[in-house]
């Protein structure tokens, strides 16, 4: 017998438990995710408020994580923070101009991939995101 998925509720969550995991009506839609790293948790806690205040992302994930490379012919290792932000296909364009203007590295690491979502954390997203940046006191209403 497989055991039901204990749910720890966060912001997100709305509506019964069972309800939501007894939906057979599942389809998918496509989400961009997209990653980068900074150099210290501060930049990357920064970079990733910025990020969704400016509904660039809906979520940023923020984990340390060492890097292992070569810069200016010399083997390195150093400890980084990788921010994963969840977002739109329409958005990545303005995300990623919005990561690389403010990026301390000189060549930073941007990356995405398209992941399968269901579709009601894509809607989630959708409402999150948007094609333009919010108005300005959106943002100091959010600060």
């Amino acid at each position: 017998m497989i055991s039901p998925i204990a749910e720890v509720p966060n912001a997100r969550s709305s509506g019964s438990t069972a309800s939501r995991h007894a939906r057979t009506d599942v389809h998918w839609a496509t989400l961009c995710v997209v990653a980068t790293t900074v150099g210290s948790e501060q930049a990357a806690h920064a970079l990733a408020q910025s990020l969704v205040q400016q509904r660039a992302a809906a979520c940023v994930q923020v984990e340390p994580v060492t890097s292992h490379f070569e810069w200016q012919q010399q083997l390195r290792a150093e400890p980084e923070w990788r921010l994963t932000c969840k977002t739109l296909p329409d958005v990545l364009q303005r995300l990623t101009a919005l990561i690389r203007a403010v990026h301390e590295y000189e060549v930073p690491q941007i990356t995405m991939r398209t992941e399968r979502c269901l579709d009601d954390y894509a809607s989630w997203v959708k409402a999150q995101v948007s094609l333009k940046a919010p108005a300005p006191d959106h943002l100091s209403q959010a600060a």
